[in-house]
C-alpha cells in the first residue's frame, strides 16, 4: 500500500513538471544585436520547449549625446527557435550605440 502510494505520488510530480515545462512558454535570450545602416537587427534565440508572444525593445543612443530614439517590436517564439527580429528606426544614421531588450511576457 505504502509503495503504491509512493510510485503514484511519484507519477503526479513527473506528470506536472512535464506539463509546467511544456506550457511555460519561451524563455528568449538575445544571441546579438547590431546596426546596418538605420536598420537595427537583434538575434533572438528561445531556449526552452514553450512558445510564445515577446517584445524585444530597440534603444538606439547617439554617440554624440541627445535624446535617444527607442522602439518595441513583438515576435513569437516556437519552442528552440532562433529568430532575426529587424526594424527600421527613421532618423537613424547607423553610429549609434544599440541597447537590446527581450521581455517574456510582453509588456
Amino acid at each position: 500500500m505504502r509503495r503504491a502510494l509512493l510510485v503514484l505520488l511519484a507519477v503526479v510530480l513527473l506528470s506536472g513538471f512535464a506539463f509546467v515545462r511544456g506550457c511555460s512558454g519561451p524563455r528568449p535570450q538575445l544571441v546579438s544585436a547590431r546596426m546596418r545602416g538605420p536598420v537595427a537587427e537583434a538575434i533572438v534565440r528561445n531556449a526552452s520547449f514553450g512558445e510564445g508572444q515577446i517584445e524585444v525593445d530597440f534603444r538606439l543612443r547617439p554617440r554624440a549625446g541627445g535624446a535617444p530614439f527607442l522602439h518595441s517590436e513583438r515576435a513569437t517564439l516556437r519552442p528552440h527557435e532562433t529568430a532575426r527580429i529587424e526594424v527600421r528606426i527613421d532618423g537613424a544614421r547607423g553610429d549609434e550605440q544599440l541597447d537590446v531588450e527581450v521581455d517574456y511576457p510582453p509588456r
